[in-house]
């Protein structure tokens, strides 16, 4: 998994191929209404540079190279990629291009008619995304200049037949339907209506029943009478033969009684786009409409291929809770109709043996929630490592997304959009306590299903969602039993439908309270309990088991404030380590203690406490009465002092401070053994 910079070029990347999609959009409706094939070349070719580092060396159309339009260096550089696109026929490819690394014929065509080519090249080859991105501009060339042949032969056939008025009628609404359905696929793709609202337009420009498949033939979207129930799906061996044909052919190919268009961006197949014609009636229209339909399908696909798998890189891969917890967690996306969307969770250790535990979704759904749900994970991680409490880490994440809005608001109104209305809910538990101490944005409850079996929801004070700034939000304190199972999850999981939230919720109650071999199988059954289908919205569930620290496991000291307490803070931590039969770390723990006891009786206030938890690792602290953090010093040769919390840092595997209601805490960890050669290294 990349860091937040491969993160970071991967979104920028994302969000320029999906700019450069919307661009071709509407270049193809300017080219569509053009009447004129120079003015389609012109845009064509002042296009291919500003989407990708190409450029278009040459047109051959009908047989002839378009002088305007070809910037060969030489006849016999002609004569010799003309040559080779010959031996191309209407599916195109590789040429050779004198002087570049990398060159393309890509064909010119519309349905049946190829007229020609269009050559670019680059000194390297462009990435799949660009050939793509280049495919579709050729593509909708083709129409475009199929159209003006089009406006033309029906310009001609009215000046022969000008009395003939039903015959140019007819042309002039065939021309119509043509532009329409162009138009009409559009404002699909624009309006993101998804998988089923591609199946819809191609269906009411066709009058045929259509569906959208994935590439194995499963069935996402239907859209017309008699759905097949349930529906067919093609052997392995049937399927693959006609997806082949189907790319090599470039176009809608019938089998049987159904015509197939696929979803290709590149080598891979997304989806199929299918239009149902038994009879066989479907003409060159309802070709057309297909064959652009399948194009915006390839484009919807890539958008959502592109947000789920950001999505994914943003969630946690590896869930652990330490000793203070068992997890499991499951995430379903929405249907494949409305794309990812921004549902996400989070456990993120903490000190003192504790564990923050947080679900959290944004509004909407593509590649802008996917982006701003890993905007606002990473701040919450940043802000729990500052160890705040629930209700003051929700006050702060809650200014954050409100400056983000301002800033987003000027740049990008989707995820400004999508920040605005976020929920959260931040929970951490104490193991040494065994107390969970909670606060929420906007968000659902909890559910807690204690060791008797019993499943409740606790009373959370109720806060707004992020980025209203409106009212503050307040933590609540709760014991829990060890075996306590928490439950957080997203709205997806009880908003289904016309179903009630409340009976939904209690769904989730009774199926979390069914036993399972493991943590992971309870939550497994609860979401095929609650989820019968394909979702509206994306679904998280994480499910935590709580344990607790055993009195042998932690010991505490109050001391006096006095320098003499140091001393004998030393022999009770020796002491105690001896018992826990850990006496390989007594030296380290001894100056640790020394250097913080003797910080909290020098610079602290009452009351000073000392404590040792012993877990996975060995914990320290020490607690006093004032808000006071110590800071690091780099001390010069010649100082006395200033050097104690620099050894703490070097002998410890982490320390900070946190703050809590009474004062602060300062605490370091250190590994059950020394055998990774901490002193040895340190006084070599």
């Amino acid at each position: 998994m990349g860091g937040p910079a491969d993160a970071a070029a991967r979104d920028v990347q994302l969000r320029d191929q999906l700019s450069n999609l919307r661009g071709l959009l509407m270049l193809s409706m300017v080219m569509t209404e053009s009447d004129s094939e120079k003015k389609i070349l012109d845009l064509a070719t002042t296009s291919v540079p500003s989407i990708s580092s190409c450029r278009m060396v040459g047109v051959y159309l009908d047989g002839r190279w378009q002088d305007r339009f070809t910037r060969l260096p030489s006849k016999q550089a002609r004569l010799r990629v003309e040559e080779q696109l010959r031996g191309l026929g209407p599916v195109g490819g590789a040429v050779d291009v004198p002087g570049r690394a990398w060159g393309w014929g890509l064909p010119l065509r519309c349905l049946r008619e190829h007229m020609g080519y269009c050559v670019v090249d680059a000194q390297e080859a462009p990435s799949e995304a660009v050939q793509f991105l280049l495919r579709v501009l050729v593509q909708h060339i083709g129409v475009a200049l199929a159209n003006v042949r089009l406006h033309a032969r029906e310009r001609a056939a009215a000046e022969e037949l000008r009395g003939v008025n039903a015959a140019l009628a007819d042309a002039v609404e065939a021309l119509e339907r043509t532009i329409g359905i162009h138009e009409r696929l559009t404002q699909v793709a624009v309006a993101g209506e998804g998988q089923e609202g591609i199946a819809r337009a191609v269906h009411e420009l066709t009058g045929h029943p259509v569906a959208v498949e994935d590439r194995h033939g499963n069935l996402r979207a239907w859209a017309g009478p008699d759905r097949p129930e349930p529906y067919r799906r093609d052997p392995r061996s049937r399927r693959d033969r006609i997806l082949r044909r189907a790319l090599q052919e470039g176009r809608p190919v019938r089998e049987g009684d159904r015509l197939i268009a696929v979803a290709s961006p590149g080598a891979d197949v997304l989806g199929v786009l299918v239009l149902m014609d038994p009879a066989g009636t479907a003409g060159d229209r309802a070709q057309i409409a297909l064959e652009h339909g399948a194009t915006v399908l390839s484009m919807e696909l890539a958008q959502r291929t592109a947000s789920l798998a950001l999505q994914r890189s943003l969630l946690p891969h590896g869930l652990t809770g330490g000793t203070a917890v068992d997890v499991a967690a499951r995430y379903v996306p929405a249907g494949a109709s409305l794309g990812a969307g921004g549902d996400w969770f989070d456990i993120i250790p903490l000190s003192g043996a504790r564990v923050a535990l947080v679900v959290g979704d944004v509004v909407g759904h593509g590649i802008h929630a996917a982006a701003t749900m890993g905007r606002l994970r990473t701040a919450v991680r940043t802000l729990a490592d500052l160890d705040l409490p629930p209700d003051e880490l929700l006050a702060h994440l809650d200014d954050l997304v409100i400056s983000l809005v301002e800033q987003d608001s000027r740049d990008e109104e989707e995820e400004a959009a999508a920040a605005m209305g976020a929920r959260c809910l931040y929970a951490v538990y104490d193991p040494v306590s065994r107390r969970c101490t909670l606060a929420r944005a906007g968000h659902l409850p909890p559910v807690l299903v204690r060791p008797d079996g019993t499943a409740t929801l606790p009373e959370l004070p109720p806060g707004p969602p992020l980025g209203l700034g409106t009212l503050p939000f307040e933590s609540a304190e709760l014991e829990l039993p060890e075996g306590t199972v928490i439950a957080l999850y997203t709205d997806g999981l009880v908003e289904c439908g016309d179903r009630d939230i409340d009976e939904e919720v209690s769904r989730l109650r009774t199926a979390l309270t069914r036993p399972g071999p493991t943590l992971d199988a309870v939550c497994g059954a609860a979401i095929e309990t609650l989820l019968n289908g394909p979702v509206s919205d994306d679904v998280v569930l994480l499910l935590a088991r709580t344990h607790a620290l055993g009195q042998d496991q932690v010991a505490s000291w109050d001391l006096p404030p006095e320098p003499s307490a140091v001393a004998n803070a030393r022999k009770l931590a020796t002491t105690q380590l001896a018992a826990w039969g850990l006496d390989d770390l007594a030296f380290t723990t001894e100056l640790i203690v020394s250097e913080l006891v003797t910080n909290a009786i020098r610079y602290g206030a009452e009351p000073i406490r000392l404590r040792l938890i012993r877990q996975d690792v060995v914990i320290c602290e020490v607690s006093d009465g004032s808000s006071t953090s110590p800071r690091l010093r780099h001390a010069r040769t010649t100082d006395e002092g200033g050097r104690g919390l620099f050894l703490v840092a070097q002998f410890t595997r982490r320390w900070g401070t946190r703050y809590t209601t009474t004062g602060k805490i300062i605490w370091a960890e250190q590994n059950l053994s020394d055998r990774d050669g901490t002193l040895e290294n340190l006084f070599d």
